[in-house]
Formats: C-alpha cells, sequence, structure tokens
C-alpha cells in the first residue's frame, strides 16, 4: 500500500487529480481506477476537479506538472495517442467510480452479488432504520427468553438493569470488529450472548434484499475471503486510490488492507494529525499500521491555505505536540511552507487568557466578552466582514456562551448546527401529539394535554389523566380540547407523512395552526422535520414515531443551521474541512470530559467490559489514552481552519492548565507566558471585570438583524426520479395478462416461471433469472455438473428445498442450452467478436436523475458494437423494456461515441428483437420525460 501524510491546506485534492491524469497518462483508463472518499460531497468535488484537470489538460497541455508532451508519453505514444486517452476518459467521467467507502463497498458487493448470496439490486437502509429493526429483535427476544425453558433464559435474567441501552451501545460499535468477546464475568457474558442471538435473527430479517451502513462493512469483509469475488473486483479496477483514510474504521481498515494484499493496487492519502472520528469508530491505528507497513511516499509540505505567520504557529504546535508525543508523532507532523498567494500575507495571531481565583464560570463569561471584543475590532480595524469569520468550540454549551457574548457587543452571529434539534419543544409537541392520538394515557398524553394544542389547566389535567375513561372525562371538563383530540384521532389514520402534515399546517383551534404559535426559529425547525421524513416518507405511524425517537439520542444532532453573513458558530468537527479568513478558537482552557462509560469495548481485541470487572477498568485506561490523544488532534484542527488570522482564548483558574492549554503552555503561550503585543502577534492575559454595583442599570443586549440571504425565497421544483433510478424501473407498456405461445419447431415447452423478472427474492423467477445472467457472464455451459453445483451453492438458492433446487436449475439449464444454441445462429459466435464486454456498470446522467444499472453484453464485429438484453420472460413483450434499452444504448454513445445495435434477447423462446435507432430515441423521449 501506497501511503502519503497530507497536513491541512496542501493541496490533497488537487495532488489526486494529479495522481488520476498520471494513470491515465500511464495506459490505465478511469473506468480501472477507483476514487474512494468519506462523504457524498467530496466524492462529487472530486469527480468535478478530476473533469477540471482532464479539461485543462487537454485545453493547455499542462495540468501540475502532467504534461501530453512529457516523459508519460515517451514509451512510443504519440501526441494525438496521448489526447485519445484523455478524451476517452473524459467521456467515462460521468460513470467512473468516484464514491465513498460505503458506496465502494456497495459496488464491490453488487459486482459478487450471487457469490454472496445477495439481491445484486439490494436496498441500502440508513442506519437509524437499521437500529429501529434492531430494537424490534431485541424485544421479541425478551419476550421469548422471559420463558424458563428458553435456551436464552439463564443470560436474558443474568443481563442487568441496563441491558437494552447496552446492547444497542454494542450495536453502535460493531464497526470494531466481526465479533464481541467477554472476560469472565457473568453479566458481561450474558450480554455478549444476547446480542450476537439478537444480531443473528437481525441479519435474518435483512436478508439478501436489504444492508445498512454496518453491514455493508461486515459483508465485504465475507467477501474478501471468496476468491472468486475478489478475481472479480480484480477484473474490474486496477488502481483504488483512498482519500481521508485516517478517518476509517478498523472493518473499512482491514477490507483495503485485502484488496491490496490480492493484487490490486491500493494508495491512500490522509492525515493523522485530523483524526478526530473516535466516536464514529474511526481509529487513526490503521493509517499508522499503512504508513509503517507499505510503501511511504512523500508528504505534501506546501500550504495554499495559510498565511506566513498562521503557518509558522502550525509547525510550532505540531512540533510540540508530537515532540511530547501528545496526539502525533514526529513522523505525522512534516513541517509545513506557506505557498502560493498566501504566502504573500503576513497574517496575525492572538492568544487571550482569562486568568482569576473566581469561580470558573464567571471566566467564561469574561473570556467570550474578550472575544466578542476582538471580532468586533478586527471588523472595524481590519475591514474583515463578519461573514468571514468564525468561532470553534469543542462544545454545544460553548458556543451558546460565545452566542451570547456577540449578541451583547452587537456582533451579528450565525448558529451553523446547535445541540439536541430533536430534543426542542416544539419537535417534542408533535411527537406527543402523535403518540398521544394512538393511546389517550401515560407521558405523551399528559403532554398533549398540557401542550399548545390541549391546553389544560392543571387542575382539568389532574381530573383527565385521574379518571377511568379520559376521553370521557376530557370531553366533560373541556368540550373544546375534547374536539381537537377528535380530530386529532382521525387525522393519524392517514400515510404518516400526510398526517405529519396536518398536524403541523391543518388548522386546530379557530382558524390557527400550529405553525401559528412558533416564532421563526421554531418554524425552521419544524420544516426541517418535514423535510428529513419526506426524504424516506414511512409506511406505518410506528416506524415515525420509532424514528422520531432515535433521532433525539443522535446528540450531533443540531438545530436548522440559521441563514445570514454573521459570525458562523460551530463544532470543530462540523467545521472539518471548511475554513474562514479570521477563525477563533474558544475555551481552550476546557477540561477533558471523563468518561462515564457504562459499557466498555477494547478497540484491539473486542472485549466487552462492564463496570466492577478488572477489564473495565484496564480498557477505560487506553480509551482514555485515545481520547486524549484525540482532543490535541481536535486543536490542530481548529486552528488549521484559519487562513489569515488566529485567535485563541481559555480560561484558566488559578493559572491551571487542562485541555488544550496544556498544549500552548508547552509552546511558551499559556498562562503563565509573559504578555506580548505586536503588530501581528499578541499574548495577553485578562482578569474578569468587578460586579456593578447593586441596582446599576443593566446592559441590555443589542440585536441586529442579520442579512437574508439572496436565496431565502426560492423554491425547488419536484422532478420525476429520483437522484439515482435504475433503468431496470421503467416500464413503458405492462405485461401482458395472456402469455404468448412459443413458436412452432423452438423444442418442447420449458417449466413455468411464476412471473416476470421484477419478483423480489426469494421468489423462483428473480432467482432463475438471476442465476441465468451470472452464468452467461462466466460461460458456464448446461451439461456441466460442476458450474450448476456452483449455481446450487449461491445463497440464493437456500430458501428452496432441495427438490425446488433441482428444479430452478433444471429451468435454469434449459435457458442455458437455449443462449449457447443461439450462439453462432441467431447472436454471433464468442470467436467472432473482436472485443466482448459482459454484465458492465452503467452510469447515465440526464437532467435531474442519474441512471445506473448493469449492461447485460456489449461487444463488437467487423467494427459494428451490439448490445443484449438478456430476458428470461414467458411472454415476449418488447414494448415493455424499450424504456431500458433505450437509455443503456444512450449510455454507451455517449461513453464511447458509437450508437449500438440494441436488441431483446428472449432465452425461453430462442427469439431476437432488433430496435432500431429511431424506436429507441423515441423510447428514451417517453421514458425520461421530464412531465408524464
Amino acid at each position: 500500500m501506497r501511503v502519503r501524510v497530507a497536513s491541512a491546506g496542501t493541496g490533497k485534492t488537487t495532488s489526486l487529480v494529479r495522481r488520476y491524469l498520471e494513470l491515465i497518462a500511464a495506459g490505465v483508463p478511469l473506468r480501472r481506477i477507483a476514487g474512494v472518499t468519506f462523504t457524498r460531497s467530496a466524492a462529487g468535488e472530486l469527480r468535478q476537479r478530476v473533469g477540471g484537470g482532464i479539461r485543462q489538460l487537454l485545453a493547455t497541455g499542462e495540468f501540475h506538472g502532467v504534461e501530453i508532451h512529457g516523459a508519460e508519453f515517451r514509451a512510443g505514444r504519440s501526441d494525438e495517442a496521448a489526447r485519445e486517452l484523455f478524451e476517452e476518459a473524459l467521456r467515462e467521467l460521468s460513470g467512473a467510480t468516484l464514491t465513498t467507502i460505503h458506496g465502494f463497498m456497495t459496488g464491490a458487493l453488487r459486482l459478487a452479488a450471487p457469490a454472496m448470496g445477495l439481491d445484486p439490486d439490494f436496498t441500502v437502509v440508513p442506519e437509524w432504520e437499521a437500529q429501529a429493526l434492531f430494537e424490534e429483535e431485541l424485544r421479541s427476544l425478551a419476550y421469548l427468553a422471559a420463558d424458563p425453558a428458553h435456551p436464552l433464559h439463564t443470560a436474558a435474567t443474568a443481563k442487568g438493569n441496563d441491558a437494552p441501552r447496552r446492547l444497542l451501545t454494542l450495536f453502535s460499535k460493531r464497526s470494531l470488529g466481526e465479533r464481541f468477546a467477554a472476560d469472565a464475568d457473568p453479566p458481561a457474558e450474558a450480554l455478549v450472548e444476547l446480542f450476537d442471538a439478537a444480531y443473528a435473527a437481525f441479519e435474518r430479517r435483512l436478508g439478501a434484499r436489504m444492508l445498512s451502513p454496518g453491514e455493508i462493512e461486515r459483508r465485504s469483509l465475507r467477501l474478501i475471503r471468496i476468491p472468486t469475488a475478489m478475481a472479480r473486483l480484480a477484473s474490474r479496477f486496477r488502481v483504488i486510490l483512498v482519500d481521508e483514510f485516517q478517518d476509517v474504521n478498523p472493518l473499512q481498515g482491514r477490507f483495503f488492507e485485502a484488496l491490496e494484499g490480492s493484487g490490486l493496487e491500493v494508495e491512500v492519502v490522509g492525515d493523522p494529525k485530523q483524526s478526530i472520528y473516535g466516536f464514529r469508530n474511526a481509529d487513526v491505528g490503521v493509517f499508522r499500521r499503512a504508513l509503517e507497513d507499505g510503501e511511504e511516499l512523500p508528504p505534501l509540505d506546501r500550504s495554499f491555505r495559510h498565511g506566513e505567520l498562521v503557518n509558522r504557529f502550525l509547525n510550532r504546535l505540531t512540533a510540540t505536540l508530537a515532540a511530547e508525543g501528545l496526539g502525533f508523532g514526529r513522523r505525522e507532523a512534516p513541517a509545513v511552507t506557506a505557498a502560493g498567494k498566501r504566502a504573500e500575507i503576513r497574517g496575525r495571531v492572538e492568544v487571550h487568557w482569562v486568568v482569576d481565583e473566581q469561580p470558573l464560570a464567571a471566566l467564561r463569561e469574561t473570556e467570550a466578552d474578550v472575544l466578542a471584543a476582538r471580532l468586533e475590532a478586527i471588523h472595524l480595524e481590519h475591514g474583515v466582514p463578519y461573514g468571514e469569520m468564525a468561532v470553534l468550540a469543542r462544545s454545544h454549551g460553548a458556543l451558546a456562551l460565545a452566542e451570547s457574548a456577540l449578541t451583547r457587543a452587537g456582533v451579528p452571529a450565525v448558529l451553523l448546527q446547535g445541540r439536541g434539534y430533536f430534543e426542542r419543544l416544539e419537535i417534542r409537541d408533535l411527537y406527543n401529539a402523535l403518540r398521544a392520538a394512538i393511546e389517550p394515557k401515560g407521558v405523551q398524553f399528559a403532554a398533549w394535554l398540557r401542550g399548545p394544542f390541549g391546553r389544560l389547566s392543571p387542575s382539568e389535567l389532574q381530573d383527565v389523566l385521574a379518571a377511568s375513561d379520559p376521553e370521557a372525562a376530557l370531553a366533560r371538563c373541556c368540550p373544546a380540547a375534547a374536539e381537537r383530540y377528535r380530530w386529532l384521532r382521525d387525522l393519524v389514520l392517514r400515510p404518516p407523512l400526510e398526517a405529519l402534515k396536518g398536524l403541523i399546517r391543518e388548522p386546530f383551534d379557530e382558524g390557527r395552526s400550529f405553525v401559528h404559535y412558533l416564532d421563526a426559529r421554531q418554524r425552521e425547525n419544524v420544516d426541517a422535520l418535514l423535510f428529513t421524513v419526506a426524504r424516506q416518507p414511512p409506511f406505518d405511524m410506528e416506524v415515525l414515531l420509532g424514528r422520531l425517537e432515535l433521532l433525539v439520542r443522535q446528540t450531533d444532532a443540531g438545530d436548522v443551521p440559521q441563514s445570514g453573513n454573521g459570525v458562523k458558530l460551530l463544532t470543530v468537527h462540523a467545521a472539518k474541512g471548511l475554513e474562514w479568513r479570521v477563525t477563533a478558537v474558544f475555551d481552550a482552557g476546557r477540561r477533558q470530559a471523563p468518561n462515564r462509560d457504562s459499557l466498555r469495548v477494547d478497540p484491539d481485541s473486542g472485549l466487552v467490559s462492564l463496570p466492577g470487572s478488572p477489564a473495565f477498568d484496564e480498557t477505560g485506561g487506553r480509551l482514555r489514552e485515545r481520547e486524549e490523544s484525540e482532543s490535541y488532534r481536535l486543536l490542530y484542527v481548529a486552528a488549521s481552519r484559519a487562513r489569515e488570522m488566529l485567535l485563541l482564548t481559555g480560561s484558566a483558574r488559578g493559572g491551571e492548565c487542562h485541555g488544550w492549554a496544556r498544549a500552548l503552555e508547552l509552546m511558551g503561550v499559556g498562562p503563565a507566558a509573559e504578555p506580548r503585543d505586536r503588530p501581528d502577534f499578541v499574548l495577553a492575559t485578562h482578569t474578569v471585570a468587578a460586579p456593578k454595583a447593586a441596582g446599576a442599570e443593566p446592559d441590555r443586549p443589542v440585536r441586529r438583524q442579520t442579512e437574508a440571504p439572496e436565496w431565502i425565497d426560492r423554491s425547488f421544483a419536484l422532478h420525476p426520479f429520483p437522484p439515482i433510478h435504475s433503468p431496470s424501473r421503467i416500464e413503458l407498456a405492462p405485461m401482458p395478462l395472456e402469455p404468448e405461445p412459443l413458436p412452432p419447431g423452438d423444442g418442447e415447452p420449458l417449466p413455468p416461471s411464476d412471473g416476470s423478472e421484477a419478483t423480489e427474492l426469494p421468489g423462483r423467477a428473480t432467482s432463475v433469472g438471476t442465476l441465468v445472467h451470472y452464468a452467461i457472464s462466466q460461460s458456464w455451459q448446461p451439461d456441466d455438473a460442476a458450474d450448476l453445483e456452483n449455481l446450487r451453492a449461491q445463497e440464493v438458492m437456500f430458501p428452496f428445498s432441495p427438490s425446488e433446487q433441482d428444479e430452478v436449475l433444471a429451468e435454469v439449464a434449459e435457458l442455458l442450452a437455449n443462449y449457447w444454441a443461439m450462439l453462432g445462429r441467431d447472436l454471433p459466435g464468442l470467436a467472432a467478436r473482436e472485443q466482448d464486454e459482459s454484465e458492465l456498470p452503467m452510469a447515465l446522467p440526464h437532467r435531474s436523475t442519474v441512471w445506473q444499472g448493469v449492461i447485460d453484453r456489449l461487444y463488437r464485429v467487423n467494427g459494428r458494437w451490439y448490445l443484449d438484453d438478456y430476458k428470461t420472460d414467458r411472454t415476449v413483450a418488447p414494448e415493455r423494456y424499450l424504456g431500458q434499452l433505450a437509455v443503456y444504448a444512450e449510455a454507451v454513445r455517449r461513453a464511447r461515441g458509437v450508437m449500438p445495435l440494441a436488441r431483446l434477447v428472449y432465452l425461453r423462446s430462442r427469439k431476437v428483437v432488433d430496435v432500431g435507432p429511431v424506436e429507441l430515441e423515441n423510447a428514451f423521449a417517453r421514458a425520461l420525460a421530464e412531465v408524464f
């Protein structure tokens, strides 16, 4: 594995684009290169940048050292041939593999779906939904294990009172390893035993058609143990470029290490100094192992982000921390030189400490006021707009403190991410209303009665809750509230999304709706809830309520980001990847929060331990070391967001240094350091201001109206298709009700299938279709017993009994025999094909949708291209498939510059239906029309 360290601002994305161009120049087609990064937005940016690099190279002949006339093409390749390589890459760009880690793993699993026992068109379910399904399995298991005769009854009774929460914690940590283990502590052993049982039931529930992100990782580890699957992956890709490798988790790391071991070239780039996602199971040790065992490439050591003084401060910070082993080592912290236009900017660094003997809360309030004053002064003295400033902190509480100080100073502030969005009162009111409509009792019903919908007085509430029939009591004491409750009961009978919309927008109180009682900020939050639910509308009200319950636990879910041009307020984690002219790091004296977990998992061994066991304390020590190391890396990430000016503020009661203050003290700029005041560097100490005299007029906050962005009133039109869609979903004509008879003379009728190819697994028709397509792609023979037994071993056959498997295999063999009989007669023989590709992935961007699928066969004979789409239907109904066939043909035309002869190959009836270019063009226009 080739490994490169890239510090913040050193042009990592540009280096990746350059590497793409080097590989293309060396003759590696773009379709054989996989680009993998951490987020969808980063993958989209990388695609744009690669396209821009190719276009620049074609237009100017050069891109950051890669030249069409350079050394890359001296191996007997003409300039024209060199241009053709990049022109081909540009045509392939829209379908190239540039995706996230989970996206790449998903693609690998789809390539080997039959061998993995998966439906090739499996659905990826979000993590919250996977957790909801796992919780259901936990509840089922608890119910069954209550029976003394149940095998898990002993474990269920020994698990402890906090077991449900601990089991969910284990579920959230499943990316640390394939299996958990327990020490000799009986409660821990019982917990792991229950988890294994619930997780096994959870996997069975997902089956072959659904995978969540965690299960994609685990399935990918199974894939690397199947030689045929790895060979198939190696036949598709030659080089894999992985970005942000410092943020991968242990399972992801093992997957890429296995790819490297199988012969694929894997190149990774990242920065251990920016590994800050331990709470998401990221493990910087994976990067360090690659750095130790692989080929270390020269680091990127020229910063195009930072001014001279900010760059010098960061070098001193990293050198100090590396020397002390705090967060990272010397090998991971190369010195960086300011380069480009930033090198011409001197910049400014300020460090401000509030040191006093008063309570820490008073120190932090003064610190916030100091920060607000400095940002206002920079705005006035240096002309930096507030919109180009940011305040970063480790905690949401610190951001709230900074926001209050900025408001008092009259400085406009924009909170980009607050805390506990789904715990906001307006969101809880909606949840309580939906839950109360289902059952008029409990805390939620009481909350509805007292909330904006019911509005009962405390005495009325007591009377209703104490009654044996709460609804009747409500009708007696408050008829208006009873009428609103009847409205609510009718409302929840609608589909969940429609019920939620009605609850928010329909009038229920003298023409007033719920939003009438909300301020502007609360309305933004409620609208965001609607958008969140509408992205994946739940099919059942209980599913919606369960989703809301899960979202409440997302501590990183913040308020809807505010709009405007004020100072940006956000956590360090949310600031990763961003930068500002002026960046302030607030609350640098904050202590590291103690670890209060009631369950610990050793990140190296997967050992689960509970309080009271020796392993719990030992694991806690290792986890504390990891958290402290990550804390120092957070400081580097925060400080490296500044382009021209960096401010750091902290509070130190009695001069004590905690958290980041310790690192700054080691640098010589801590609370006890000698104050300095230069034009480009300030080190100052402040004390808490004396309290105002009794009766003095308090300061009144001055609020400035933030500027509304220009896009605030824009709306987005609905599109007929999702952003990513499969051509197989297009159906221009329904399936005929009566099957057509087979043409005479084509042999005996085959055993009937149970419907169309679109039937979901584990139906027989889909199994037959999946196996036939896979067998054709492998050139397997119908009379080869070994080939048929390989098909029997596919997991899609597991739901069938042995006799049913024999029937399925007999049908597959008949269809395969038809296919081989058609070769050389109805279809060109394999030997006659100059180029032949099977199961070719395609992606066709068209308007608002990317059409993504797999072409069964694309080949060239005598210079002409053919596109074959195999069908196993009983009925020959070509009009049904014209839309998807047109999409496949158009994708080939755009990628290769030729329009193939498109054909539907009906294997059951041995019939080939040619579809002409005019018919394809009409079908394409009909299938992808924006208006139906």
